[in-house]
């Protein structure tokens, strides 16, 4: 089935709107700070101070060819957001450098208290800015392309493979910027990787519940009719009894779940209850699938 136009036009944007992001990121605060967090932007950063040359040129230069590894093992299929994102970033950098000349002395990271910021705001920007190119199907290729051939041909997962890849950046940091520089490195990486997995998954404001009570019936007609939501009623054994019994599954929204607390307590304080998160729920009541 073909995507309209302006849905894939949409995907752009947004994509664009994370290379901007992130390019910031790296420029605004990792670069000026001598943060090399992994990746082929850790590496340029090494290449920046050891040798002046310029991040954004670097970037370019080391993507080409890792993106030419990535099309080798992973076929056409391995697509053209991919190529526009190793090469839109490179130039977004390059623009901030030009835009603002003297960005490396915006923070003056002599001074010790500032130098948390670099690690900090540095990661949350570029994880902001590569989760929502990530969100919408893009990728900025980097090392993450050699983990992931690493992974095709050693069996390591992915994403141990990336942890390696960023592990040997950080160490080879060490050598050039000192111990120091490489822990803020590593404060760094986690705070980019969370806010990765927060713009891909979202914030949660809604959970999923499984509630299982010799109360069925009294506990289905509470979530119709006083929390009025719907739900599924699913069959289920007991490992250790082997007796049958009923099982609800509904979603509610965050505020709702206290309200459905005091009813179970009331109807059931020996019902077995799981909550969850989920991130996305499509459908009725909450948001339509076509959106």
């Amino acid at each position: 089935m073909k995507r309209e136009i302006k849905s894939i036009a949409f995907d752009y944007l947004i994509i664009t709107l994370g290379l901007i992001i992130a390019a910031a990121g790296i420029r605004v605060f990792l670069v000026p700070a001598k943060i090399a967090a992994g990746g082929v932007s850790g590496i340029s950063v090494i290449l920046y101070h050891k040798f002046k040359i310029q991040v954004g040129w670097s970037m370019l230069v080391m993507n080409i060819p890792l993106f030419l590894l990535g099309l080798k093992n992973f076929g056409k299929g391995y697509g053209l957001k991919t190529l526009y994102g190793t090469v839109a970033l490179s130039f977004f950098v390059e623009i901030i450098d030009y835009l603002f000349p003297h960005i490396d002395t915006l923070i003056d990271y002599s001074k010790g208290g500032n130098m948390l910021l670099a690690p900090i705001y540095g990661g949350v920007v570029t994880g902001l800015g590569i989760g929502l190119v990530m969100k919408y199907g893009g990728s900025t290729g980097g090392t993450d392309i050699v983990a992931q051939v690493l992974s095709k041909y050693t069996k390591i997962p992915t994403g141990y493979a990336m942890m390696t890849v960023d592990s040997l950046v950080i160490i080879s940091a060490t050598f050039v910027f000192g111990w120091e520089a490489a822990l803020y490195a590593i404060i760094c990486l986690y705070a980019t990787g969370i806010f990765i997995h927060k713009t891909l998954e979202g914030v949660s404001y809604t959970k999923m519940v499984l509630i299982i009570s010799d109360e069925y019936d009294r506990i289905k007609d509470m979530i119709l009719n006083d929390i009025e939501r719907g739900g599924t009623g699913i069959s289920a054994n007991g490992l250790y009894t082997n007796n049958e019994k009923r099982m609800i599954l509904t979603v509610l929204d965050s505020k709702e779940i206290h309200e459905l607390r005091e009813f179970i307590k009331v109807i059931d304080s020996k019902a077995f209850v799981i909550v969850t998160d989920i991130h996305e729920v499509y459908g009725e009541g909450f948001t339509p699938i076509n959106k």
